[in-house]
């Protein structure tokens, strides 16, 4: 290949600092908060990761990117300094797993063993997924340089490792991929990891549709657990629902809600516990309930846009951009099963 994981780890850093659309690069917003004893809650703009200080060191759970963790490696040592023994990944998604090679010197990293699938260089009929593909306006499943903006427009040629001005889904995510630092250990179903007399336990929860490495990070003596993408606290589920299959989805969810627990901390968002757990399951069920009635009687996704408005749900985040399309989504996931 014309471009290699050298090249594209500094293209992941620059694009890390860029936004999505056209506009200048500016610091993200960064914060660190102590939600139970002795385990933080650090913010990168709209991500979350975690981490459990104890007298051995820090087990960190997700890096997000380099800029952030090269912030966090600096924050950690000046205020409580030790090293970051262990890195446990929620999953492989460039956004919440690029930039762990800041930890390389000290830290063993741990994932479930589908992250190395993954991981593989993608095969040719990947197809654009994300902000790629959303930009592609003429929906032929590639992205043309006229198409593109923000990090794609930035760097277009770099992603085009054919050189036939477009980009292809296996050309965006081998790009995406390039900052994430492969795990050390893998595991099947679960792992308990100790430090300094503290335990974290890394729990796979099922290969949905997202994601075939999804892990939450479990930390029972805080009584707390990390959980990234599958649901939040507070806010509906993103877009057009790309979590199927259904029922690995909610019991994913059903998952969470069985741990002894009692902060949840997601990957985005805000801070909770099991029953804000409980109302997004309900929310999706509900959901579902309503549109496979429509789908019953013959209706419309326009129609059923229209008349399942959510509205116990209206005071969540991002009710007014997503409610119509979790509707969509909704359907499809549906009539894609039947």
């Amino acid at each position: 290949m014309k471009i290699t994981r050298t090249v594209l780890a500094s293209l992941a850093v620059l694009g890390a600092m860029l936004p999505l659309g056209n506009g200048s690069a500016q610091e993200p917003h960064r914060a660190i908060t102590e939600i139970a004893e002795n385990l933080y809650r650090a913010e990168n703009a709209g991500h979350r990761a975690v981490f459990l200080v104890t007298d051995e060191g820090v087990i960190l759970a997700d890096t997000i990117n380099r800029g952030f963790s090269e912030w966090l490696k600096n924050e950690i040592d000046q205020r409580f300094g030790v090293p970051v023994r262990y890195v446990l990944y929620s999953h492989h998604h460039w956004d919440h797993a690029s930039g762990g090679g800041v930890f390389d010197d000290t830290a063993t990293f741990i994932a479930q063993e589908n992250m190395l699938r993954h991981l593989e260089l993608p095969s040719a009929n990947t197809p654009l997924s994300g902000a790629a593909a959303e930009q592609d306006a003429n929906g032929d499943g590639r992205l043309q340089e006229s198409e593109a903006s923000g990090m794609f427009a930035q760097f277009f040629s770099l992603f085009d490792e054919n050189a036939d001005g477009s980009l292809s889904g296996a050309e965006v995510a081998w790009g995406r991929l390039a900052d994430v630092r492969a795990p050390d250990l893998v595991f099947k179903d679960r792992m308990t990891v100790t430090l300094g007399g503290s335990e974290a336990e890394i729990i796979h929860v099922g290969q949905m549709t997202h994601t075939l490495d999804m892990s939450v990070i479990h930390f029972p003596e805080q009584r707390a657990v990390f959980a990234v993408d599958f649901f939040s606290v507070g806010r509906l589920p993103f877009r057009t629902l790309n979590q199927g299959p259904l029922n690995e989805w909610l019991n994913a969810i059903r998952a969470v809600e069985m741990l002894d627990v009692d902060v949840v901390v997601t990957g985005h968002g805000f801070v909770g516990d099991l029953s804000d757990v409980a109302a997004h399951r309900r929310y999706i069920e509900e959901l579902r309930d309503l549109v496979a009635a429509g789908i019953e009687r013959g209706a419309t996704v326009e129609e059923l846009q229209a008349e399942i408005l959510m509205e116990p749900y209206q005071d969540w985040l991002n009710y007014s951009d997503f409610r119509a399309q979790n509707v969509e989504g909704m359907y499809r996931i549906l009539t894609e099963q039947q």
